[in-house]
């Protein structure tokens, strides 16, 4: 039988080097929980701590956030799992607030972009913002609560995107709700253009490569691919509400074509 472009002849280097990226990913895992114990003991102190300026406790853990992402990634780096580097990777961001919206290949694009981001919050799913042991954490560090099934919840969520925005934060959300499907984009939802159309600021979008894919809904955390997965990512554009009017529909639809042109091209 021969293997073709899409299966790699299993050699007996590819079997070990294979075996070895699995227990770093093991080791790391493990380690991930044992330090996420501790962080989330020393966030509740801070939580705590800071209760009487919650603005300055949200930026202050934002920033811890984003230090903990870029410590991730290059440890990942170190022990040979992934390849990603914040440094350099979206070079020409808004100094400002912001709104920041990418597709969405990998579980990593969260850290990736938090990294980039150096601080910043995002839309986390209900069910998750509401978990008992992690919502004042979430709530603290200035997160959004995404919306539930009353559509009434859209609404709160554009009006906290926009709140946190003229607070001086950076948002970044991934317009399709979940992972990508395998060959493109799921259709996109338009909460993050509207919250950048009403707080008129800049819309930043950000292409995202994963080669081989890892942690995408077809490969799981534990069979890391071969050779080591390598994340990127590129600005491809700054858009102002301005340029369309502050029509967050046709936002959203320049930014979709965009993003599908350029997956087009890998």
């Amino acid at each position: 039988m021969t293997a073709t472009a899409d299966a790699p002849v299993r050699t007996p280097r590819f079997v070990v080097q294979r075996t070895l990226r699995t227990l770093a990913v093991a080791v790391s895992v493990g380690g991930y929980f044992f330090v996420g114990f501790f962080g989330y003991i020393l966030f509740a102190i801070l939580v705590r701590t800071w209760r009487r300026d919650p603005l300055r406790c949200a930026l202050r853990l934002q920033r811890i956030t984003g230090f903990g992402f870029r410590f991730m990634h290059h440890w990942l780096r170190w022990i040979r799992v992934a390849d990603f580097d914040h440094r350099g990777a979206l070079p020409d961001l808004p100094t400002g607030p912001c709104v920041v919206v990418a597709n969405h290949p990998t579980q990593m694009d969260v850290t990736a972009i938090g990294a980039c981001l150096g601080g910043a919050c995002t839309i986390v799913k209900s069910t998750v913002f509401r978990r008992r042991m992690v919502h004042p954490l979430l709530v603290g560090a200035g997160m959004l609560e995404g919306p539930g099934t009353d559509p009434i919840s859209v609404g709160r969520v554009i009006d906290d995107g926009v709140r946190r925005l003229r607070e001086g934060m950076r948002i970044f959300v991934f317009p399709e709700g979940s992972r990508s499907f395998p060959d493109g984009l799921r259709p996109f939802g338009r909460v993050a253009f509207e919250i950048a159309c009403r707080a008129d600021v800049p819309l930043v979008t950000v292409g995202i490569r994963c080669r081989p894919v890892w942690l995408s809904r077809e490969v799981p955390m534990f069979r890391p691919p071969h050779p080591m997965p390598v994340l990127r990512l590129r600005q491809l554009a700054v858009d102002l509400p301005a340029d369309v009017g502050g029509d967050s529909r046709v936002l959203r639809e320049r930014v979709e074509a965009r993003l599908r042109d350029w997956l087009a091209t890998a």
